[in-house]
């Protein structure tokens, strides 16, 4: 049956509509974030206590790609392989840096310095992202209409995005600092820990290390890295600088400065009432003071 001139028009009016949205919508994501091996493992850490956003990532990476990030912010993704992108061709499972191009290194730490991975492309230089710590609280959790290039103009930084490869065809660095096996397993963070001399402590920066400096504060040299779960004394009071609690400690490294902020301190509970005059297991915990870059 021929089309009537009223079904005509409201034809026309349709293909109008659909045309108008293919041309405000924006650019569909390259892959769904399961097919990225990267996404979908820090999908997998999604309401997490995870600590900082830069240590978050780097686990992913090593987790996800068997590749170890260096530990400078523009440097360490190259380490690891990776190519830089535009914000345009950025797809699920790359990662946003934002910092500023004249101090990437290790001891970094400014207002603005973030790390997040890529879940969808916007467009626009918008980003769905997952990322650890985006409310200094340690939890991973989504952002769902990031902007990164807002958010590094308001501290004068700049923004990078990484596409860090995955498979047999991609460099494999050396792994990190075997884990120490204390009696007991450090635990998440609870909040009111006060580190004093005499107090046993163990280093708690899952997937990463401590360094153990010469003196209390980020300006000393480090002269060893203490992995995940490493046992140690603390000998001295807290010494506030640079933003950090440093207490002097005695480790199986040798005497030196650490972050109090990446210690659990072990305390023993009373002995039980039983009669048998046992130790109930201890347990561990820690503060966790909002940081914008590791020690």
């Amino acid at each position: 049956m021929p089309m009537s001139q009223h079904r005509a028009a409201l034809a026309a009016i349709l293909v109008a509509v659909v045309a108008t949205l293919a041309l405000t919508a924006g650019p569909a994501i390259a892959a769904p974030a399961d097919s990225s091996p990267l996404a979908a493992k820090a999908l997998g850490y999604d309401g997490t206590w995870q600590g900082e956003c830069w240590q978050f990532v780097k686990r992913v990476v090593r987790e996800a790609t068997g590749n170890e990030m260096g530990f400078d912010y523009r440097q360490g993704f190259f380490d690891a392989g990776a190519t830089e992108v535009t914000a345009a061709n950025a797809q699920p499972g790359d990662i946003i840096q934002i910092a500023s191009d004249r101090n990437t290194s290790a001891d970094a730490d400014y207002p603005g310095l973030h790390t997040s991975i890529v879940l969808e492309n916007l467009g626009n230089g918008s980003f769905h992202v997952i990322d650890s710590n985006q409310n200094f609280d340690g939890m991973v959790g989504h952002r769902e209409s990031y902007d990164p290039f807002a958010a590094a103009a308001r501290w004068g930084l700049q923004v990078h995005i990484y596409r860090i490869p995955s498979g047999p065809g991609a460099p494999k660095l050396a792994a990190p600092l075997p884990a120490a096996k204390p009696a007991t397993v450090p635990t998440p963070p609870l909040p009111g820990q006060v580190l004093a001399a005499g107090d046993s402590a163990v280093v708690y920066t899952p997937g990463d290390i401590l360094n153990l400096r010469s003196g209390p504060g980020r300006d000393f040299d480090v002269t060893a890295r203490l992995a995940h779960g490493t046992a140690l004394t603390v000998i001295s009071a807290p010494v506030r600088n640079g933003g950090f609690a440093w207490v002097k400690v005695s480790t199986p490294s040798g005497e030196g400065w650490v972050a109090a902020d990446f210690l659990s301190k072990e305390v023993a509970k009373p002995a039980t009432t039983s009669g048998a005059g046992a130790v109930a297991p201890v347990l561990t915990f820690r503060t966790f003071i909002p940081l914008t870059s590791n020690d």
